[in-house]
């Protein structure tokens, strides 16, 4: 077995991930998804593609746990399926420009995805016989990322999806469309994301209307009595300039500047189509049939797209990349990381469970503070060399022996990290549930004075039984009277163990300290022995020491170093016996 091949592990380098970005992270299962506040990702095997893939999934997702409001979302969502395929593509530029702040190397993982993407045609510009919706959301996706993301791979894409655009949809629209996309780099929330979506749903529906009829052109009678009745203004003219001032006279928006009008993305006015006003309206005069035709064509383009159903806007680019992770699933059974939940327990019987364990605690302090204090002692030892001599062994050298010099010597202090992992399925009912709690809760007290011993503490499966979740009992830096409510649980559902050692190991892998013990209280009765039995090997391989505490059974098939605790009288004795190994070698 390689050194290396625990930290290199899925799940451990997984569980980097969620304490990098600050999230919660589940490996697992046959499905790569979220919930808005856990990632999950199946376990893969060792294929380098899915993994590169996996660890853009992750940062994808993360930047959405940190930075989408899922309730804002949800409202976008329910006002049809082109807006909810607008806002996500909006909110994913938006996100991974969000992350990559503070984490600014992220990019080249995102990155690595999007390669992938583009190789597999799953980020690419539409086709001319594309539907209209498919042509909208793939322009936004490619452009969004090419001009807002800063995707170079993607320029040649972009260029040729605002082609698409253009023939498809009404030139006023794409203008109007292009000057509102000018806004992405500059929104702060999926608020502002979903705000900006309600307003480029509003162009189209705007744009799909049919036009006002044109106005008869008035007589030369009319035109003389009416023209000097208004002050000599002709209605027509006057019709016109009132056209040509509609960018003035509109909200900001809808006249921005094209971003494609000059080369590689910079802002540029466009200049009117023949047969056009300066607003790219339909002039009076000069139109042909083939113009009256292309605007009829845009504009049933735009109607489609109020028509669209749930998936014809595409919008979410990383659903491909969850489907292949799924495929990619090595043992869909076992939940190799589960995700930590919250639990503050109940404070009144904390404290009954505190005032039973304290005074077996306190002996045990005594004796490993005692214990501790003289390891480190420093020791006088004689030897041939030094600056000083002993007086006691100058008699040493009539003798012949050299050893007549004193050197003292100091013993490292303890430098430990502890993760105490407590069992509380089922087959722990009917008392050793209790016994393993306060058994956990008499070494995290007696640990905590001492110095350079760091000691957290993890109950499994989940509160109600979950073998994706593990419950926090307490972590490092916590006193121990704080989370005493913690302590009082009762047992529920199986023993997902493989889990609950894969998650107390990234735990302590993440941990300063040279030492790093693993301690799991336990009847020793795993779902899956065989899978159990093998992270003990492989963690212990790499330097973690595994010890087993068998409550009421023995556990020497499972973990190398072990002991039996068959009531709370046997905790001094026992627990001695463990802590003496964590700080002693």
């Amino acid at each position: 077995m390689k050194p290396n091949s625990l930290t290199n592990a899925l799940p451990i380098v997984a569980a980097a991930y969620g304490r990098k970005f600050g999230v919660a992270v589940q490996v697992g299962g046959t499905v790569a998804q979220t919930d808005g506040l856990t990632i999950a990702i199946p376990a893969l095997g060792d294929d380098p593609v899915a993994r590169t893939l996996a660890w853009g999934y992750l940062t994808h997702e993360a930047a959405h746990v940190r930075y989408t409001d899922f309730d804002a979302v949800t409202r976008t969502a329910a006002k049809g399926p082109l807006a909810k395929g607008i806002l996500n593509i909006l909110e994913d530029v938006r996100v991974e420009n969000a992350i990559l702040g503070p984490y600014p190397g992220a990019r080249d993982t995102l990155d690595a995805v999007n390669g992938w993407l583009i190789e597999h045609d799953q980020l690419a510009a539409p086709g001319e016989g594309d539907a209209p919706p498919a042509i909208l959301g793939n322009a936004l996706l490619v452009m969004g990322y090419h001009r807002y993301r800063g995707e170079t791979r993607l320029t040649q894409a972009a260029k040729e999806a605002e082609r698409v655009l253009r023939q498809t949809f009404p030139s006023r629209f794409v203008h109007r469309l292009l000057g509102l996309l000018t806004e992405i780099p500059g929104l702060g929330s999926t608020q502002d994301a979903a705000d900006l979506t309600e307003r480029i749903v509003a162009l189209v529906e705007e744009e799909a209307q049919e036009p006002p009829a044109p106005q008869p052109k008035p007589s030369p009678q009319s035109e003389s009595g009416d023209g000097e009745a208004a002050g000599g203004q002709d209605p027509v003219h006057d019709a016109g300039d009132s056209a040509g001032r509609e960018c003035e006279e509109s909200p900001a928006d809808s006249c921005d500047k094209d971003p494609e009008g000059q080369d590689e993305g910079h802002p540029g006015q466009d200049g009117p189509e023949e047969g056009q006003t300066e607003d790219g309206t339909a002039g009076v005069q000069g139109r042909s049939p083939a113009d009256d035709a292309a605007e009829t064509q845009g504009r049933q383009a735009l109607q489609a797209l109020l028509s669209a159903t749930e998936g014809d806007v595409p919008g979410d680019t990383y659903q491909a990349v969850a489907e292949v992770l799924g495929g990619q699933t090595a043992d869909p059974r076992t939940t190799l990381l589960p995700s930590l939940e919250p639990f503050g327990g109940n404070g009144p019987l904390g404290q009954d469970a505190l005032d039973r364990v304290r005074a077996e605690s306190a002996k045990l302090t005594a004796r490993l503070q005692g214990l501790v204090q003289s390891h480190v002692m420093s020791r006088v030892r004689r030897a041939r060399r030094g600056r000083t001599l002993s007086p006691g062994a100058l008699h040493r050298a009539a003798l012949g022996d050299p050893r007549v010099f004193q050197r003292r010597e100091e013993r490292a202090a303890p430098n430990t990290a502890v993760h105490l992992l407590v069992d509380l399925s089922f087959s722990m009912a009917g008392g050793a549930d209790r016994i393993a709690l306060d058994a956990a809760m008499a070494l995290a007290l007696a640990l905590e004075p001492l110095r350079g011993v760091s000691c957290a503490a993890t109950a499994f499966p989940g509160l109600h039984g979950s073998p994706t979740r593990v419950t926090r009992i307490q972590s490092h830096g916590d006193r121990v009277r704080g989370r005493a409510g913690a302590f009082v649980q009762s047992a529920r559902g199986g023993t997902p163990l493989t889990g609950a050692l894969w998650y107390a190991a990234a735990d302590l892998l993440a941990r300063p300290q040279a030492r790093k013990v693993l301690i799991t209280l336990t009847d020793g009765q795993p779902d899956d022995r065989a899978s159990a039995a093998d992270l003990v090997a492989r963690a212990t391989a790499y330097g973690l020491e595994m010890i087993g505490v068998g409550i009421a059974t023995g556990v020497e098939w499972l973990f190398p170093v072990t002991i039996r605790i068959d009531a709370i009288a046997d905790l001094k004795q026992a627990l001695f016996g463990v802590a003496e190994r964590l700080l002693i070698r």
